[in-house]
């Protein structure tokens, strides 16, 4: 029987050949074997690479991946700071006309978002219009509440017993109208935009003219429509967030 090793020395020991598998215990150690010079590694070709002592302030660890490259935590990028819309220097001469400059730099500083916007805090209530035989003061003693919680204006009313009527403007048509007041919490509404759109002096006045103060805005509630489709509607004002709101129709007894 023969037998074929797979490590052998040949030449008198001037020759080793390793056909099996050559293990290095623990320990071990190789000298005098020449490396040859290694190319720089680059996209395409295997080589070595250099790199300064890791310091203190190197935190993130390369970790080699199953195609052989290295890979480290991607950096959060970075959001870019937004910039305010230039705001002239004060030349006020009075407490009064200080006080407004510097309220325009912080409305400047919320619409670019420097600084945290304002919340809307609206208040709601049946307009007071008493206007006697007029269907809309039929339909405004039959409104039992209106409320707002979490921006849902709730307006409890049996829109069965509601009359119709046409409105002051004919483009509006026919319908079982009531009339709203939101308060807005600010001092002039003509700064304000519903669903995009500038109040003006005529809505200040429109508001006045039923019972309305400062900051308030009517509302007229097609009933006849919410009660089937809730209304929808958005308001926006300097420094403010554009925030939306729902208005609904409760049937008393369903609150």
């Amino acid at each position: 029987m023969s037998y074929n090793t797979k490590n052998y020395t040949e030449q008198g020991g001037e020759k080793t050949v390793i056909g099996g598998t050559l293990e290095f215990k623990e320990g071990a150690s190789i000298v005098g074997v020449p490396f040859p010079d290694l190319t720089a590694a680059t996209e395409t070709v295997l080589g070595g690479i250099k790199a300064e002592a890791k310091t203190e302030e190197d935190t993130v660890p390369a970790k080699i991946g199953d195609d052989g490259k290295l890979y480290v935590p991607t950096y959060p990028l970075v959001p870019e700071i937004p910039v305010a819309e230039n705001q002239a220097a004060s030349a006020a001469a009075t407490l009064e006309t200080l006080l407004a400059d510097f309220n325009a730099l912080v409305i400047k500083l919320k619409d670019s978002s420097l600084m945290e916007k304002d919340l809307w805090d609206i208040s709601v209530t049946k307009a007071p219009i008493d206007r006697e035989g007029q269907p809309i003061t039929e339909n405004q003693n039959k409104v039992e509440a209106v409320t707002i919680d979490d921006n849902i204006i709730s307006v409890t009313v049996d829109v069965d017993e509601l009359v119709e009527f046409d409105s002051s403007n004919p483009a509006q048509g026919i319908h079982k109208w009531v009339g709203i007041l939101i308060t807005t919490g600010l001092s002039d509404i003509t700064k304000i935009k519903y669903n995009g759109y500038q109040l003006t002096q005529d809505d200040v006045t429109e508001a006045a003219g039923v019972g309305g103060s400062a900051g308030d805005i009517i509302m007229w509630l097609k009933c006849d429509e919410i009660v089937e489709t809730p209304k929808l509607f958005t308001l926006w004002a300097p420094g403010f967030e554009e925030t939306e709101f729902v208005v609904e129709i409760v049937k008393p007894g369903n609150e």
